[in-house]
């Protein structure tokens, strides 16, 4: 039998009576009693000291390390793209080429220019009477058909309506000696002779003169005057206006 003494009371009587009993259990028989109840849990401990630092691993293997592969197919041509901005304008370029010519255009209408500006006559003398001289020849007969033209033609005189330039001419079948004046405004301005005794013969004389609104122009013979005016002899007296004003 062995004593355990602790200075501690309540510690002391626990060792006395464990040591008791391990005596009497040893002595009398080797039944183990019922387990205890198990006591509370202790309080938590505090933390322990670290550890020593851990060695450096070796270096793992790369995920990308492998050998680079070869070229992919070309893909599929995507959808059309929305429109970009407008850029910059460029630098302007070199001049081209001429091109070739175009065919050549219809003609136009007439305008109306020539249709306000006519005026034309031509008088036949009808009559085998001789003239009177240093008076108006006097033609009454119309050469034109169309009497549509602006004209004034009255007592051998032609009146001028439209300013500007005017031809006027005349051819006349005499038997004899024949001179013509050609007049304007009582002014002789041409004069025309032909000398042939008891002979058929044709003479003729123009002139173009500038007139002015309300001037008059006519044919006046002098002393030699056989003007004739009949079929397969006639005597005509024309004009007609070249450019207005």
């Amino acid at each position: 039998m062995s004593y355990h003494v602790v200075l501690v009371g309540p510690v002391l009587l626990l060792s006395v009576v464990m040591a008791t009993a391990q005596d009497t259990c040893q002595a009398s028989s080797n039944i183990h009693g019922m387990p205890g109840i198990p006591g509370k849990p202790g309080l938590p401990g505090k933390d322990g000291l670290d550890g020593p630092p851990a060695l450096q691993g070796d270096p793992g293997i790369s995920w990308f390390g492998g050998a680079l592969g070869g070229q992919g197919e070309k893909g599929s041509r995507g959808l059309e793209g929305m429109p970009g901005k407008v850029g910059p304008p460029g630098e302007l370029g070199p001049s081209g080429e001429r091109g070739k010519r175009g065919a050549k255009g219809q003609k136009g209408e007439m305008g109306d220019h020539t249709s306000t500006h006519k005026s034309v006559f031509s008088k036949a003398r009808n009559t085998n009477s001789y003239p009177r001289r240093q008076l108006p020849i006097k033609f009454d007969k119309n050469v034109m058909d169309d009497q549509s033209f602006d004209q004034d033609f009255r007592l051998g005189k032609f009146t001028c309506r439209i300013a500007g330039l005017y031809y006027f001419i005349y051819h006349s079948t005499s038997k004899g000696n024949l001179c013509v004046n050609i007049m304007k405004q009582s002014k002789k301005v041409a004069g025309f002779c032909d000398v042939m005794h008891d002979t058929f013969q044709v003479s003729s004389g123009g002139v173009v003169l500038k007139l002015n609104v309300g001037e008059k122009v006519w044919l006046e013979p002098t002393d030699s005057n056989s003007m004739m005016g009949m079929d397969g002899a006639d005597s005509i007296f024309s004009g007609f206006l070249l450019f207005p004003d």
